[in-house]
């Protein structure tokens, strides 16, 4: 026992003479070490003076050679110097990075700066294995108080990590650092696949408490001030990703996607716009990268971001619609679906009518169509980035079936774009579309082109030449089929838009109406008489009938009325205009007015401009005794009798082209025969009445229907023309206006017109052609002069108006006939004259 407690003794003496040894050692080293670094910093002191004197002297030289002023030479070598004079150490400078003072942290900040951040910086300097010391000084750093601190650390971090190939040795430091300066106040609700910012608020709102946006009540301070940082931190992030990807190892990120997903919905919802746009490209990337982690949260991204679309910047709509368009197609692979497609209803702002939520009761609820704005948004490249997004999804999304008919408006929106390119490209798509489905209805589309069950119906015309931008280029087979099976969803929706209070709107429905038809063809004629009776209330538009510059003159809405009249059959549309023509209590109420007549002109005008001759010659005889009725040709509305006098040309030259065809066709329709003679009767009744308007729009117009009326009839003039018309149209306006009283008369009745104007337009050879005729036409203007209600009516405009024409008669006959008929006019006239005044006037007319 004795021995071994000496033997312990001794062992315990040696081992503390060890560490005495070591101790005084280690002491001998600190001495050396500090000897050396004073040495050290003597000489540095002492070479520093040597070279301010230098260069001192050295500006001197320099100037005196003519190199620059002294001021530029002494500010580049004073650069110099300061590179030279505090030469760069990382391990001190990181040191100083955690300092109590700010001003020797930024000091250290500058330094670091300068030494990795300058644009001449070697590669060898960015290091991996030095940033594996440098990382956690520089994480630490990014709460600093001094914002360069921050900037510079974020900036030296991102240029290391898009370089550094161990990322996952950082990433358990980096990932925190970054949370803990942005501080994200986001949450993620899975059951309704949205991202809430109070969480407590949201919880209660699901309960069935009435709850208000916290965006719409107050502003959320960000805890990172500063824009440039918020950016700078975003811009960290991105060089994350780029390198996980570029390397094929996104899996390492899996257990902070989450955080950087928070992160980024913070992004989204902040003020500064370059945050937005960069948050949205980090989204796109992660979408096409991270499926298997994204598709999670596809729908909740859209709905955040959806406020993006109605940024007042382009930048930032463009940003949200590119981050929109991959969120959306990121691919659900289970579900053979594209993960975010249900969000597609929300930016549609469209919603169930059997869905009420019970909020809606309590709070004003608005919902918004956020690709009816992008559609008509004013910028172009807006516009083109949106169908293009449009386009995508039909070409590529597994699940377009079911979204085809909400998406196929705004495709068809881009067929009349004001840009060129993208009205090419929206054609070009819609062909593509239309092979596809050949492909995969190949069958269906095969037996329709052997047996010719579409594009050959006889009562429509398919071969007149499509309004811009289509011209000569008629759709296929496949893209008619694949378009029309899509329209009936949203047609009536689009004839509503017409009417809407919105000028924009308007307009632009009237476009995409047109597209509708040039691809739908005759299958519009099912929705014939809502397209028609619209058209008859939005014609008036100004608005809508502003003629574009490429149209050849015509406007959106003419183009429409012209496209109705080629594939809806005039027997489909006829009934439903000459209703209104006729004044049927029914159709136009209890008052008929000049402008709902020449309205009504108008569009018959269009819709039989588009119409097949072989189509229109069943139906020529109806509107030639619509237009040539009472109802009609009493009013003496300029537009009317305008648009009355182009229908009546129109018509005369339909019988000049296929008049021959009009009563085979007209029996074959109606199962009985007609005569032609009186139709060219009403018709030149017509056309002679609005001349003698004297309108001069009109009078053109009714020239041109009288000159095409006698080449239709074979005849040479229009002397011919009254030759053959006079009797029977003078016969039956004589007997209407001898049975009038002079209350019912009045100078502008269409019978008094249609004798003013056969008697003045008549020369001598057509009075005196036949044989009574002069006596007749005298002996009906006599009694039409001779006052019907007794001597108080001696003095009316009725009897001023037929004595002229009496007068007239007579100048133009020869002398021996008129003095003939003059003393039998005055005899007559004597019995009815009683005062001196008449006398005068019997006399004046025999002379």
């Amino acid at each position: 026992m004795e021995l071994s407690g000496s033997m312990s003794t001794r062992r315990d003496g040696a081992d503390v003479d060890a560490l005495w040894s070591e101790m005084t050692r280690s002491e001998d080293q600190h001495k050396d070490a500090v000897k050396r670094l004073l040495q050290r910093s003597m000489a540095e002191k002492g070479a520093r003076k040597t070279k301010d004197k230098t260069s001192k002297r050295s500006v001197a030289q320099l100037a005196l050679r003519g190199l620059g002023s002294a001021a530029t030479v002494s500010h580049a070598l004073k650069n110099e110097k300061v590179r030279d004079a505090d030469p760069f150490v990382v391990t001190r400078d990181l040191n100083r990075l955690s300092d109590e003072s700010s001003a020797t942290r930024r000091q250290a900040a500058l330094a670091l700066e300068r030494h990795f951040l300058s644009d001449d910086v070697p590669d060898d300097v960015l290091d991996p294995a030095l940033f594996a010391e440098m990382a956690k000084p520089l994480f630490k750093r990014f709460n600093d108080s001094v914002e360069k601190v921050r900037e510079v650390c974020v900036r030296v971090t991102t240029k290391f990590v898009a370089r550094q190939e161990d990322l996952l040795s950082i990433l358990p430091y980096l990932m925190p650092a970054i949370t803990r300066r942005i501080q994200s106040q986001w949450s993620y609700d899975e059951e309704n696949q949205v991202f809430t910012r109070d969480q407590f608020v949201h919880d209660a709102f699901k309960r069935g408490r009435i709850a208000v946006d916290a965006d719409q009540v107050r502003r959320v301070k960000p805890s990172e001030p500063s824009e440039e940082i918020r950016l700078l931190l975003l811009q960290l992030i991105d060089a994350l990703l780029t390198n996980a990807f570029e390397r094929r190892a996104s899996s390492i990120l899996h257990a902070y996607v989450f955080d950087m997903l928070l992160l980024l919905v913070a992004a989204v919802h902040d003020d500064f716009h370059e945050i937005k746009i960069a948050g949205c490209a980090l989204l796109r990337e992660i979408s096409k990268h991270m499926v298997s982690v994204m598709k999670h949260f596809t729908v909740a991204f859209v709905r955040a971001v959806k406020p993006l679309l109605h940024h007042r910047l382009a930048r930032v709509r463009l940003a949200g619609l590119d981050c929109i368009q991959w969120l959306v197609v990121c691919p659900n692979v289970e579900k053979c679906k594209g993960s975010g497609t249900d969000a597609i209803v929300d930016l549609l702002g469209h919603r169930d009518e059997n869905v009420i939520p019970i909020a809606a009761f309590y709070t004003p609820e608005v919902r918004l169509n956020s690709f009816a704005k992008l559609d008509q948004d004013a910028n172009p490249q807006v516009r083109r980035a949106f169908y293009a997004m449009v386009q995508y999804w039909m070409k590529h999304l597994p699940d377009r079936y079911d979204h085809e008919s909400r998406l196929m408006p705004y495709l068809l929106s881009a067929v009349t774009d004001e840009l060129e390119e993208t009205s090419r490209d929206a054609r070009e798509a819609l062909a593509a579309l239309g092979r596809m489905h050949e492909a995969e209805q190949g069958e269906e589309v095969l037996e329709m082109k052997q047996y010719g069950l579409d594009g050959r119906n006889p009562s429509f015309n398919y071969s007149k030449r499509l309004p811009p931008p289509f011209l000569d280029d008629r759709p296929s087979l496949g893209t008619r089929l694949f378009v029309r099976s899509r329209t009936r969803r949203f047609l009536n929706p689009i004839l509503r838009e017409l009417e809407n209070w919105q000028s924009p709107t308007r307009a632009h429905a009237v476009r995409l109406l047109k597209t509708v038809l040039v691809y739908s063809e005759e299958h519009v004629t099912g929705d014939a008489h809502a397209l028609i009776d619209t058209l008859l209330r939005v014609w008036d538009d100004d608005e809508l009938q502003r003629q574009p510059k490429d149209n050849e003159g015509r406007s959106h809405l003419q183009d429409v009325a012209d496209l109705t009249g080629r594939f809806v059959a005039p027997k489909t549309y006829m009934p439903l205009v000459l209703a209104r023509l006729h004044g049927e209590t029914a159709v136009v109420g209890q008052i008929v007015t000049p402008e709902m007549i020449a309205t009504t002109l108008e569009v018959l005008y269009f819709l039989m401009d588009g119409s097949l001759d072989s189509a229109l010659l069943p139906h020529a005889q109806e509107v030639v005794e619509a237009v040539s009725g009472s109802v009609i040709l009493e009013f003496q509305s300029p537009r009317l009798n305008t648009a009355l006098s182009r229908l009546l040309h129109q018509l005369a030259s339909l019988l000049k082209r296929r008049g021959r065809d009009t009563v085979s066709a007209y029996f074959l329709e109606h199962g009985r025969l007609t005569s032609l003679e009186l139709v060219y009767q009403r018709l030149f009744e017509a056309a002679m009445i609005v001349r003698q308007r004297g309108i001069t729009t009109a009078t053109k117009e009714a020239d041109g229907a009288l000159q095409t009326l006698s080449d239709a009839e074979g005849l040479g003039d229009e002397a011919q023309l009254m030759e053959v018309h006079f009797d029977a149209s003078f016969d039956r306006a004589a007997a209407t206006l001898i049975g009038l009283s002079d209350v019912q008369w009045a100078p502008t009745r269409p019978e008094q017109l249609l004798i003013d104007a056969l008697v003045t337009c008549s020369g001598v050879v057509v009075l005196t052609s036949s044989e009574g005729r002069t006596t007749r036409v005298l002996d009906c203007l006599r009694r039409c002069a001779t006052a019907q209600d007794g001597d108080d009516a001696r003095d009316t405009p009725r009897l001023i108006a037929n004595k002229r024409l009496l007068d007239h008669v007579l100048q133009a006959l020869p002398t021996d006939d008129a003095q003939c008929i003059a003393d039998q006019h005055v005899s007559e006239c004597a019995r009815a004259a009683t005062t001196p005044l008449d006398q005068a006037d019997s006399k004046a007319a025999a002379a």
